[in-house]
């Protein structure tokens, strides 16, 4: 307690900004852009108004005028103002608290902004001393204390924010309750977490706390692993907020179609995305990231596309302090895209920065394994790729040109196991390990299920075995039991146990959403493999169908060759059915799908049949082959056209991405300063 009253002073803290230092709100009309420093510049009754509340504060009117800037919005000129004040007088504790605030909350520069608070904090303590007297000036100790808190929040220092917040509440009204929350989850200590919430919403009148500790429940429940309850809690966080007549926030739309998420409800979480995308932007985060990720998970593909198109849009709505918080998240979604439509090299160049770039996590619930575990399988998946995609290409080739693009793809391949150690280094722990398999929880509620076959290849199948059913064990969600069947039939296929492959994955297929279109792709592919290994031609030829059909990328991402039985009409149609079966996608026998190779026109074709002569693919007529000529160089054989034009109507979702749409994906066609920092920090 200050003073010796015994009374804490109220500062209203969560309004602190003109209004803290007892200012009329119009006393910002006339701190504008561009005002010389050491003049108010402003309508003469203000500047005695400020000359008059500088002299009760104890500070300097130029102090005033520098923070007053700040909390109206303007910190170009605060930032000036307070820096010309430091050149003259670097003890000035205002001076230090508005430049930290200005790169706290104008820049995101989380620790030069520690760095100017933390110096603020000292200088006046040295003056003032830790309980400031009524007399002196004690707003801008209750701010600083306030920046401070959240400023170690954001750099993830939870402890340093408690503690902070600690200190507040010793010494001003009103207390900072609800926001203790989300740190205490932070730390895992969620009953202490779920105490402060109860403790927010005991607030009857004050409104924001209520609003603060209905997030945070959320958030907690879920990170705590009761999904039923997470669920609850965030439908009341949406419910209190439309019974209040108050414009649902983005954040709490999102959280609720996480929870919905979690619980296979994607039909719900698609409308809670949509609705989200249409209300006011929100801090954090985004509500197309959720949508595109959906769209993808589903074989949306367009809308997939179009979704990722809103995200940077989105993103630059945001203040500059939060748009660092999900620039990971982003590069995740995209990658994941690119992976899905087989454009391998331009998703190796987003993981690779995604590798070593992490997100700020402090305003997400979940920890930093989550996003290196999916962005190092995405890596090794796109490696990968691009050395299939390379031996497709060469399949056209003469003999030692395919033997040249086998020595090349050695080192994709190395670098691709690299990500795969990586991914297995961050499931070291076992608790980590198991959690990853619950696929929509807290412990894996980034994984896209398609990728979680992944894990297979990279830890073994004996490990993820053990891991898959311990973490079945304790999941009595209804509806989970088909994604740890999925992953079970890759184990299966993995050990040889072909029968036992067969049947799970039918198992799965059965239990599984029909929305969950990559999934139930990837499972399909594994039937089919599986039955193609016991003889049973007709199932596999139908499972191969049903692969191509849901995900006709997932062959070339599991590596596996297609059966087929060539039919050959005309002499050119000859060197292209062995550049067709020297490529890694088809494998001859007489009992698989019919592929159809015929001279017809200026060029040769191709086609893949299903069952009924039902067509999986062709190869383009002609003209548009044409256009695939390069303007200048070597040119390519028609006979690679067609191979090449087959593999990507046969192997690839039919989604036109244009040069112009992958600039857009990242906001490089948004014009401003993030732009430029962006280009700078590489």
């Amino acid at each position: 307690m200050a003073g010796g009253t015994g009374e804490r002073r109220r500062c209203g803290w969560l309004g602190m900004g003109v209004l803290l230092l007892g200012l009329p709100v119009a006393a910002s009309s006339w701190a504008q852009d561009g005002a010389p420093n050491g003049a108010l510049g402003g309508p003469p009754e203000l500047d005695d108004l400020l000359s008059e509340q500088a002299g009760e504060m104890g500070v300097t009117v130029d102090e005033l005028s520098a923070y007053t800037m700040v909390q109206a919005g303007q910190p170009i000129s605060a930032r000036e103002k307070a820096e010309a004040i430091l050149k003259e007088h670097p003890d000035s504790f205002v001076a230090h608290l508005v430049v930290g605030q200005v790169l706290h909350e104008a820049e995101a520069s989380y620790p030069r902004a520690l760095f100017h608070l933390e110096r603020a904090l000292a200088l006046f303590e040295a003056t003032h001393g830790p309980e400031p007297a009524p007399d002196q000036p004690w707003r801008f100790h209750a701010a600083l204390l306030a920046q401070l808190a959240e400023t170690h929040g954001d750099l993830e220092h939870h402890r340093e924010r408690l503690a902070y917040i600690s200190r507040f509440n010793d010494l001003y009204d009103p207390d900072m309750v609800a926001e203790q929350a989300w740190t205490l989850m932070k730390l895992g200590r969620h009953q202490e977490a779920r105490l402060a919430a109860q403790q927010g919403l005991s607030l009857s009148d004050r409104p924001a706390q209520r609003m603060i500790a209905l997030n945070a429940l959320c958030a907690i429940e879920f990170e705590a692993g009761d999904d039923g309850a997470s669920y609850d809690a965030c439908r009341r966080a949406v419910d209190d907020a439309r019974d209040s007549e108050r414009v649902v926030s983005a954040v709490d739309l999102t959280n609720l179609a996480e929870a919905a998420r979690s619980l296979f409800r994607l039909d719900e979480a698609e409308r809670l995305a949509m609705e989200a995308a249409e209300a006011p932007v929100s801090f954090y985060g985004n509500p197309w990231l959720d949508l595109a990720e959906l769209y993808t998970r589903q074989g949306r593909f367009p809308e997939a596309l179009a979704a990722l198109k809103e995200i940077p849009a989105y993103r630059a709505r945001r203040p500059a302090e939060t748009r660092a918080a999900d620039q990971n998240e982003i590069r995740r979604a995209v990658s994941a895209f690119l992976v899905t439509l087989s454009r391998a090299e331009d998703a190796e160049a987003i993981t690779a920065q995604a590798l070593v770039r992490p997100d700020r996590r402090a305003h997400q619930s979940r920890d930093e394994v989550q996003d290196g575990v999916v962005v190092a399988l995405l890596d090794r998946a796109a490696r990968r790729l691009k050395v299939q995609l390379a031996l497709e290409d060469a399949g056209a080739e003469p003999w030692y040109r395919r033997l040249w693009q086998r020595c090349m793809g050695v080192g994709e391949r190395l670098a691709a196991w690299h990500s795969g150690r990586l991914a297995a280094r961050l499931l070291g722990d076992a608790q980590t390990l198991v959690g990853t398999f619950r696929v929509g929880t807290a412990s894996a509620a980034i994984m896209p299920p398609w990728l979680l076959g992944e894990l297979v290849p990279v830890l073994g199948p004996g490990v993820v075995e053990v891991a898959v059913g311990e973490a079945r064990a304790g999941d009595r969600r209804p509806g989970a039991a088909g994604y740890y069947d999925a992953v079970l039939a890759e184990v299966y296929l993995a050990q040889g146990e072909d029968r036992r492959a067969l049947d799970t994955a039918r198992e799965a297929l059965g239990a599984l959403g029909a929305s969950e279109q990559l999934l139930r792709g990837r499972v399909a592919a594994v039937e089919a493999r599986a039955a193609w290994e016991l003889g049973l031609w007709s199932e596999a030829r139908q499972a191969y169908e049903a692969a191509f059909q849901a995900d006709p990328g997932v062959l070339r991402r599991l590596e596996l060759a297609v059966p087929v039985r060539v039919e050959v009409q005309g002499d050119r149609a000859e060197d292209l059915a062995a550049a067709l079966l020297a490529s890694p996608r088809f494998e001859e026998d007489q009992e698989g799908l019919r592929l159809q190779v015929q001279d017809r026109g200026p060029l040769p074709g191709a086609c893949l049949y299903g069952r009924g002569d039902a067509v999986i693919a062709c190869s383009e007529p002609s003209p548009p082959l044409a256009e695939r000529q390069p303007a200048a160089g070597e040119p390519v054989e028609p006979v690679a056209l067609v191979a090449a034009s087959l593999h990507e109507e046969a192997f690839a979702p039919r989604v036109e991405l244009t040069a112009a749409d992958l600039n857009s994906l990242d906001g490089s066609n948004l014009v401003g300063r993030e732009a430029l920092e962006e280009a700078l920090s590489e």
